[in-house]
């Protein structure tokens, strides 16, 4: 009768071991992409991102395959883009950027202010306002003073959002399994092996999700950065007579202090040329009368 126990428990034991190692299996093979991979095409969102909550509802299948893809109301698209603002009221134009962004139910990320080399203040700050009033708050912006530079950009992170989407279902099922299998486990051996892996799908699953949250807000919110800068001070000539012979002038007085200079570099030089070539004629002289009485007494 033990004998029959023992073996019971062993092949309930073995049974445990077994179901626990086709969940781990199965989970792994969803995350390496393999032939048991998912397909993502056709799955979108029930809802968009939550800003009470912060998640995102699981993913579910939708009735026209591609839908997302060729529905714009359904893409996920990050957008982004900077002004360069020439104003004569640098403070105000500051401070109504922030207004706006305000009013928009947007806030301030970011901003920075510094004097030029020629004393004027610029400003560099950056906001996030919601998708929505992303072209009214640009155009309110640039009605704030001289548009200097513009530029906009949009990402599309449609497939990014579906395929991380998809991952937090396949993992939120795979963690329900895990808890059905625990329930059931019979030792603290069985335990243990099913609450380890059960942990991980839980790291796994706050990580996608907070994945999608950071997704969430960037499509959610878009960025303008824009640089405030104060006019630069105009440089005039006036080229009058008066003028033309003031400049001729300090012309003439540059031109003659530059051949002062020059002459001052060169006179040293002829100095140095002018004793080296006496040397250079004596010795020659001195080397030549040698020679030349030498022959003589020959």
């Amino acid at each position: 009768m033990k004998g029959h126990n023992g073996l019971k428990k062993g092949s309930i034991a073995l049974a445990m071991l077994a179901v626990v190692s086709f969940v781990i299996l199965s989970g792994c093979a969803g995350l390496m992409g393999g032939k048991s991979q998912p397909s993502y095409e056709g799955v979108v969102p029930t809802s968009p991102y939550d800003n009470s909550k912060s998640s995102f509802a699981a993913p579910v299948a939708t009735t026209q395959p591609g839908n997302v893809y060729t529905n714009l109301s359904d893409r996920k698209v990050i957008m982004a883009a900077s002004v360069q603002l020439e104003a004569t009221e640098h403070d105000k134009a500051v401070n109504s950027i922030r207004g706006i962004a305000a009013g928009a139910g947007g806030y301030v990320e970011s901003s920075s202010t510094w004097l030029t080399a020629q004393d004027k203040k610029q400003t560099t700050i950056t906001i996030k306002v919601p998708a929505a009033q992303y072209e009214q708050c640009l155009s309110q912006i640039k009605a704030l003073g001289k548009v200097k530079s513009e530029s906009s950009s949009g990402q599309d992170v449609t497939r990014q959002y579906i395929d991380l989407s998809a991952r937090l279902k396949n993992l939120q099922a795979e963690e329900k399994q895990l808890s059905d299998i625990m329930g059931m486990s019979k030792n603290v051996t069985e335990v243990l092996m099913v609450e380890k892996e059960f942990y991980r799908v839980r790291g796994e699953i706050e990580s996608t999700q907070a994945q999608l949250n950071y997704l969430g807000s960037q499509v959610d919110f878009s960025t303008i950065t824009v640089t405030v800068m104060e006019p630069q001070p105009v440089v005039e000539y006036d080229w009058g007579l008066d003028t033309a012979f003031k400049e001729g002038v300090r012309a003439f007085i540059g031109m003659i202090g530059a051949l002062i200079v020059v002459t001052g570099y060169i006179i040293p030089l002829l100095l140095y040329f002018i004793i080296a070539a006496a040397i250079v004629y004596l010795i020659a002289r001195a080397v030549w009368g040698f020679y030349r009485k030498k022959k003589e007494g020959k």
